[in-house]
């Protein structure tokens, strides 16, 4: 069991009073378990004191045998002679444990961002028919743990670096991937599809440890890439030309856990403008690696690299927050934005994301750095450059 993570969640329930903790969201299920559920259909139980307990699909088994939750409880998946209802075989184990009646339950009751479970496409979470299943097998009172769960997550245990380094590590390969495939007239999806197939074919079995890798990457060039800092993004078919500017945003998962990462590049010559607007992203990362520490207020972050860039020129390009939290979730907290209240604290994972967009093409440089007792470590060894000659 990881007893650091425990103790953090069973503090937080010590003070709401919580009883027992149930969780289904598959993030918080691999936190608190080391078991990153496929479908979505398993749950976590927590006590305030003793072992916590898994119910889980019967056909996922052996993935639970990768956490340390020994109290494994299966219930059967689809059969041919009803359709299948997993909240009536979820009921009846809850039943079976030995929980009091009337007991108060901390749950999920206001998540509505989360991350997928291990099968991408379809994703299920906690709502009001699991919600109905506790209080019908415990007559329970549901108090809501969603926010004391995600400032236990914001602290990163040493097992949940090394998985996030190792999404980096994979993530370098599939970036030095993309810029040998880069050519004129190859299109935005060739070049996503490229740093995607790097994490599958690279990314499992990685150092013997990757037992499920995803990639998902984001290839904008030309006036496609000004579109770059918008709450989305999204590869076209266009064909790269001399002269654009590419930038990639890129995801990497390595058994639940993520990373974030941009690089922008010039295909061919690149003009002064460039060079100084790309320089001074560059900088003002350096500047904030420099001056973090436990302690400081994450707005303070975004106002040094603000601050910087609104020296060099450059305020009304910059549009967007200098970053956020990142780990089994690809936005987490803490913000780095001017409104922010988050503190920063050491062993916290976030981005430090600077960007400048025109009319023309967009920069952005994205490293995932981790904060230590005296600056930052930066998990994102990817080098630097602009110029991307033919």
């Amino acid at each position: 069991m990881h007893e650091v993570r425990i103790a953090r969640i069973r503090r937080s329930m010590e003070k709401l009073n919580v009883e027992v903790l149930l969780c289904k969201l598959p993030e918080n299920v691999l936190y608190l378990s080391g078991y990153w559920p496929v479908m979505g259909l398993s749950l976590l139980i927590l006590p305030l004191e003793g072992e916590p307990t898994l119910i889980i699909p019967k056909a996922e088994k052996e993935f639970a045998r990768e956490g340390w939750v020994r109290d494994v409880r299966t219930y059967e998946t689809e059969k041919l002679d009803e359709i299948w209802d997993p909240h009536k075989h979820i009921l009846r184990v809850l039943k079976e444990l030995s929980v009091p009646k009337g007991v108060r339950v901390g749950c999920e009751l206001k998540c509505e961002s989360m991350a997928t479970n291990s099968v991408v496409g379809e994703l299920n979470y906690p709502g009001e028919l699991t919600f109905d299943v506790i209080r019908k097998a415990w007559n329970a009172t549901l108090v809501d743990m969603t926010d004391e769960i995600m400032k236990a997550r914001m602290i990163k245990t040493e097992d949940e670096l090394e998985k996030m380094q190792m999404a980096n590590e994979i993530a370098k390969m599939g970036l030095e991937a993309v810029v040998e495939r880069i050519e004129e007239g190859v299109k935005e999806s060739e070049l996503a599809a490229e740093a995607e197939r790097v994490v599958h074919s690279e990314g499992i079995g990685y150092k013997g440890k990757v037992r499920r890798a995803r990639g998902f990457a984001f290839v904008m060039s030309g006036e496609n890439s000004s579109k770059a800092w918008y709450p989305f993004n999204f590869s076209s078919d266009r064909r790269v030309r001399k002269g654009d500017v590419i930038l990639i945003e890129y995801n990497v998962c390595v058994d639940g856990y993520w990373t974030d990462i941009t690089r922008t590049w010039v295909f061919g010559e690149v003009s002064e403008s460039q060079e100084d607007m790309y320089n001074t992203l560059l900088e003002a990362q350096e500047e904030v690696y420099r001056s973090i520490r436990p302690g400081m207020q994450a707005r303070e972050a975004d106002k040094i690299a603000r601050e910087f860039i609104s020296r060099r020129g450059y305020a009304r390009f910059f549009p967007h927050r200098l970053g956020h939290g990142i780990g089994l979730k690809i936005h987490e907290p803490p913000a780095l934005h001017p409104a922010s209240k988050d503190i920063l604290q050491e062993n916290m994972v976030h981005t430090v994301e600077p960007g400048m967009y025109t009319a023309k093409f967009g920069m952005r440089l994205e490293d995932d750095v981790v904060i230590l007792r005296k600056g930052v470590k930066n998990l994102t060894d990817v080098p630097k450059y602009l110029s991307l000659k033919e």
